[in-house]
């Protein structure tokens, strides 16, 4: 049987499309990093009363929608008997360049041997984030006052209450780049998330100037305060840094996590810890 036997004048309804990787149950249809980053597949099922028999031909169209612009992304004949029970639509990475909410369907329509009812599908909706997609992986930021063993302590060259400094190693970032950093203390030394020291977080921006951008060792970031972000830092402790790097408004990548250890003891003092004069 092929769609052209039906009576209807009006267009029929049928589930929308699928999309490989979003899931059906979302209704936001919320696009992953791998579809965003490669392009995807959409697949139309079989319709109903599809042409059946050798001399019948059925045309599916695709229609992508988005701002309130419709585009026909896929348009082709399909000769019968066709055998296959679904159709694989390319979806172009080009269609996912933008944030935004896009929507997809289609449509079919007997062609031959002469025209016929057309069945249109619901539309899916599709939602565009790119800011789930992964950075770049950076190098992990330096702690250069730290001591071989990864230590920050009383014998510090530039003494921790005079700030924490971080370095960013040379990756040929320009000038103007904004760098933004996150640092957190922990009351162990390894950094582990149930050990977190409350209000020792801060988030702090650095932007790049000309002679950051031609130094091959890489440039400093302004020293993190003494207070409050590592004074209750005292003993067996750590902290960690992260950092991503912001272009023209855009992230460009992100920091592996750079740790140092943290230990304020006086050596032989009975616990007594080194701070401020």
């Amino acid at each position: 049987m092929s769609i052209s036997e039906g009576n209807s004048s009006s267009p029929l309804l049928a589930d929308p499309p699928k999309v490989d990787d979003v899931l059906d149950s979302d209704p936001d249809g919320n696009v992953p990093a791998k579809v965003l980053l490669n392009g995807g597949i959409a697949r139309v099922p079989r319709w109903p009363n599809y042409a059946d028999q050798p001399g019948r031909a059925d045309e599916l169209t695709v229609y992508w929608v988005r701002g309130g612009v419709t585009d026909t992304i896929y348009k082709q004949v399909k000769d019968g008997p066709i055998t296959e029970v679904e159709f694989a639509i390319p979806l172009d990475v080009s269609l996912f360049a933008n944030d935004g909410i896009a929507h997809i369907y289609y449509s079919v329509r007997a062609v031959r041997p002469f025209p016929g009812n057309r069945l249109d599908s619901a539309e899916k909706k599709l939602t565009i984030d790119r800011s789930v997609i992964p950075l770049p992986i950076l190098l992990e930021p330096e702690f250069p006052d730290a001591t071989y063993s990864g230590y920050l302590n009383c014998d510090t060259q530039r003494p921790i209450w005079d700030g924490i400094f971080v370095l960013i190693p040379f990756q040929g970032f320009k000038k103007g780049d904004i760098c933004e950093s996150v640092w957190r203390g922990f009351s162990v030394l390894n950094g582990a998330e149930q050990f977190y020291v409350p209000g020792t977080r801060g988030e702090f921006s650095y932007t790049l100037s000309e002679d950051d951008e031609k130094n091959l060792d890489g440039f400093e970031l302004p020293p993190i305060p003494f207070v409050p972000y590592s004074e209750p830092l005292v003993n067996r402790c750590s902290g960690t840094l992260v950092y991503k790097i912001k272009r023209a408004g855009v992230y460009i990548g992100q920091s592996e996590v750079g740790l140092v250890k943290i230990d304020r003891i006086i050596v032989g003092s009975g616990g007594k810890s080194c701070g401020p004069p």
